[in-house]
């Protein structure tokens, strides 16, 4: 026999509408009140109607995030499925579904528009990868709950959440520096990449912190691709004298700079350390595994999640925030030059 709501108050000894209350959500329930009859709830495998729920407090219970999907996605950005994941699980844990929805930069608009019309989501998540200006402008004149996975590139008031990067690069230099490399380069993506960007300025930031400083021709700058990662280091090791450490913008970067390392005999660590950041994709598989200064980008996806919850309940909630929860991992890549050569 299915099991109803007066089975719940019954059984819990409280009023039917409490537990219609509970259910809902509602404010005036104490926590304890709330905890009791939910774990009643549970014994007696009842589970409310989710359409005749979502109809009484005028919530859809819906996120819908906005996503590239093209081919091949899952390679060349492993961390939006990351963030996806710690998004979902935060909001799964608040009885909120995620929706994904595949779009791209010039549609996204569109398609937003849309789901604010027909009010088909309590609020939207937006990969970075699609912003555009006038998905900007929308969010901003709707002032529909949103929150953006990564701070676009141009300025804005909608509200997003990133890694803070500058930090990441200045702990990058600062453990370099503490195991006594001095001549410390780095490799990143060109200047529409913002988060390669930020990764410079704080490497900068950490030597200048630390005494020493970042000449400019260590600095090499292209695609974040293996290819010109091989070809920036090359132009690297034309520089004398030779840095005595390299700091990869990324995986990408940091497997052909290991690539062109070997194949002109330069040892790793023990003529060269590498570092770069984020634990994937490829930075454990590597040979040497790198040392890596890891972004925890899961974690990312979760506090996108507290900060959406926290935008639905109060829709002129501004948030632009950097989440700072960076540590280095610590592999064969590095060592401390005391015990190296030179």
């Amino acid at each position: 026999m299915k099991v109803t709501m007066k089975d719940v108050a019954r059984a819990a000894g409280v009023s039917l509408s409490t537990v219609s209350k509970v259910v809902n959500g509602h404010y005036s329930i104490s926590e304890e009140t709330a905890t009791h009859v939910k774990r009643i709830m549970e014994e007696l495998h009842y589970y409310p109607n989710a359409r005749a729920q979502n109809f009484a407090t005028g919530k859809t219970k819906e996120v819908i995030l906005l996503a590239g999907m093209e081919a091949n996605t899952a390679f060349h950005n492993p961390h939006m499925f990351e963030i996806i994941a710690g998004l979902e699980e935060a909001l799964r844990r608040k009885d909120y579904r995620l929706v994904l929805r595949g779009t791209d930069s010039t549609e996204a608009c569109g398609v937003a528009e849309e789901i604010i019309s027909r009010q088909s989501a309590d609020a939207i998540a937006v990969h970075v990868g699609i912003m555009s200006h006038p998905l900007s402008a929308l969010l901003t004149k709707t002032q529909f709950p949103h929150i953006v996975l990564g701070m676009p590139n141009f300025s804005s008031q909608v509200c997003w959440i990133d890694n803070n990067n500058t930090y990441s690069g200045t702990m990058a230099a600062a453990f370099l520096l503490s195991k006594g490399y001095r001549r410390i380069a780095f490799l990143g993506g060109l200047y529409y990449d913002l988060g390669s960007a930020h990764r410079l300025e704080g490497v900068k930031q950490g030597l200048k912190n630390g005494g020493s400083h970042l000449p400019d021709q260590y600095i090499w700058l292209g695609e974040s691709t293996r290819a010109d990662g091989y070809r920036m280091t090359c132009n690297l090791l034309e520089q004398r004298p030779h840095p005595d450490a390299i700091v990869c913008a990324n995986n990408y970067i940091a497997l052909g700079c290991v690539d062109a390392l070997k194949d002109r005999r330069i040892r790793i660590p023990e003529d060269m350390g590498v570092v770069t950041f984020d634990d994937y994709p490829f930075s454990q598989i590597i040979e040497p595994p790198l040392t890596v200064v890891d972004i925890h980008v899961r974690s990312m996806g979760a506090q996108a999640a507290k900060h959406l919850l926290d935008i639905i309940r109060h829709p002129n909630m501004q948030i632009q925030t950097y989440v700072t929860t960076s540590n280095v991992i610590e592999r064969s890549s590095t060592r401390s030059r005391e015990l190296g050569k030179g």
